[in-house]
C-alpha cells in the first residue's frame, strides 16, 4: 500500500467570527501554500450556520466554537464545531462540489491536518473554560503555523 507522504500545511488564525450569537474562532488550512480564497468559503459558512443550535448560550453551552476552512489537495472542506453540554464538541463537516456546498456524507470526515486544530482547541477549552477561566481567554488562545 502506498500513501501520499505527509507534508505540513499552512495554518492561519483568521480571528473571531460572530454567527447567530456564537463567537467562532476561524482558521484556514491550505495545501501547498497556495493563497487562501476566503470568498469560496462564505457559502459553506452560511450552510453550516443552520446547524448551530439556539439559543447560542445556556447553562451548558457557552456560545463559542471554531471553524476550519480547509483548502485541500482534493477539494475544499469546512469544519464547524461548537462546545455544548459543558464538555462535548459537536462537529459538522461540509464539502464544496463545483460552486455549491453540501453536508459530508458516508465516510467523509476530518483529516489529519484538521485534527491539529481540533486538539489545540480541546487544550484551549480545557485550559480556560473548564478550568474556571473565561470564555474570552478561550477565544484569545489561537494557533497558527503549520498543521
Amino acid at each position: 500500500m502506498s500513501f501520499t507522504r505527509f507534508e505540513p500545511r499552512a495554518l492561519r488564525s483568521l480571528g473571531v467570527r460572530e454567527c447567530r450569537g456564537y463567537r467562532l474562532k476561524t482558521y484556514s488550512i491550505t495545501y501547498d501554500n497556495v493563497e487562501f480564497r476566503s470568498q469560496a468559503f462564505e457559502a459553506g459558512l452560511r450552510e453550516g450556520e443552520r446547524d448551530l443550535p439556539t439559543p447560542s448560550q445556556n447553562a451548558q453551552r457557552p456560545g463559542v466554537g471554531f471553524v476550519i476552512m480547509y483548502q485541500g489537495r482534493t477539494g475544499d472542506y469546512l469544519i464547524l464545531a461548537w462546545w455544548d453540554r459543558e464538555n462535548e464538541l459537536p462537529i459538522r463537516v461540509f464539502v464544496r462540489e463545483c460552486a455549491s456546498w453540501r453536508p459530508a456524507t458516508g465516510g467523509e470526515s476530518v483529516c489529519v491536518w484538521d485534527l491539529r486544530v481540533i486538539w489545540w482547541e480541546r487544550e484551549a477549552y480545557v485550559g480556560s473554560v473548564l478550568s474556571g477561566g473565561s470564555v474570552d481567554h478561550y477565544l484569545a488562545t489561537t494557533i497558527s503555523g503549520f498543521a
